[in-house]
């Protein structure tokens, strides 16, 4: 019998685009999978009309805030706006309050709206069912593969320092799977404080629990053997990588429409708002120049204090 699999849909908004990219997911989707638009909305904002016909999870802003994981939506000034959510790395939140709702799953698969294959999505779905890998998703690695990564400093609240810098891996996830076991091992650790980035943060749980990770396709050694390069292209571990770019499927800039190379992952396939990507932009600059700024300032102290004489 087949894995009993959820297929979540995540948005944060539901026109005619969205609608016909989720009712091609149902038409292409296994068909034991049971697949669902997954929404985040604010307060009082209105309920998309064509929601009504698909089946669907709402998550309010308040009801993330509400949610009991101290390190993720407890700081005094937390609202759940969008860029506390995503600039913060606190968007998993959405997907995790569907999965404490709808838990009768072996296996969760959870898209963002502005993922987009170049073919039928059974030909990805399929080659995976196989898998048994607990976290499954893209751009993994080690923190030795990528040691200035800004978001490693964001993690905290589990084991010791020296496990938790041995087990840092980084992963991600606008397209991912969860095994079960994965999805509560993930609820009890934030649960019981841990937090961070959700990039940093699922990898390494992972890790730490000795579950099973593995890469959807790009390079290196979390790639099962004759997938490297199959589904996506990153540059994930390169020094010159700018967002993960470039490849299929990275960060930014946004793309207005997937290439043309067949069966391939692309990330991100959207509109360009060009106000919103430069006021995300700028803000996620001034955390890197000060991630760098701190960077320096250890290192000229560690220098310092080795030149220093006696």
């Amino acid at each position: 019998m087949p894995a009993r699999t959820l297929l979540l849909l995540q948005t944060h908004y539901f026109d005619a685009r969205s609608e016909r990219a989720f009712r091609r997911l149902v038409r292409e989707a296994p068909a034991h999978f049971d697949c669902r638009v997954l929404i985040h909305l604010p307060p009082g904002a209105p309920v998309p009309p064509r929601l009504a016909r698909h089946p669907h999870h709402i998550v309010r802003t308040d009801e993330l805030r509400a949610m009991p994981y101290p390190r993720k939506n407890a700081a005094a000034d937390w609202t759940g706006r969008a860029w506390e959510l995503w600039g913060g790395g606190h968007c998993d939140l959405i997907p995790l309050h569907a999965m404490r709702a709808l838990p009768d799953f072996d296996r969760c698969w959870v898209m963002e709206y502005d993922v987009a294959f170049t073919g039928r999505w059974s030909r990805l779905f399929d080659a995976f069912e196989g898998s048994e890998a607990d976290l499954l998703t893209t751009c993994v690695r080690a923190r030795d593969q990528d040691p200035h990564w800004v978001c490693w400093p964001s993690l905290a609240g589990i084991g010791t320092p020296e496990a938790l810098a041995e087990a840092s891996t980084a992963a991600f996830l606008p397209l991912f799977r969860v095994s079960a076991r994965m999805f509560r091992a993930m609820d009890a650790a934030y649960a019981a404080g841990f937090g961070g980035h959700l990039e940093a943060t699922w990898s390494t749980l992972a890790r730490l629990r000795g579950f099973v990770i593995e890469d959807i396709g790009g390079e290196g050694p979390f790639v099962a053997p004759g997938n490297t390069r199959r589904f996506y292209t990153s540059a994930a571990t390169s020094a010159t990588q700018f967002y993960l770019a470039p490849g299929t499927f990275f960060a930014k800039p946004a793309m207005y429409r997937a290439g043309t190379r067949r069966d391939t992952l692309w990330h991100p396939v959207k509109p360009w708002h060009w106000k919103d990507e430069i006021g995300a932009g700028f803000r996620e600059w001034r955390v890197i120049a000060g991630a760098k700024r701190h960077a320096l300032r250890d290192w000229l102290a560690r220098r310092r204090r080795e030149t220093a004489p006696g």
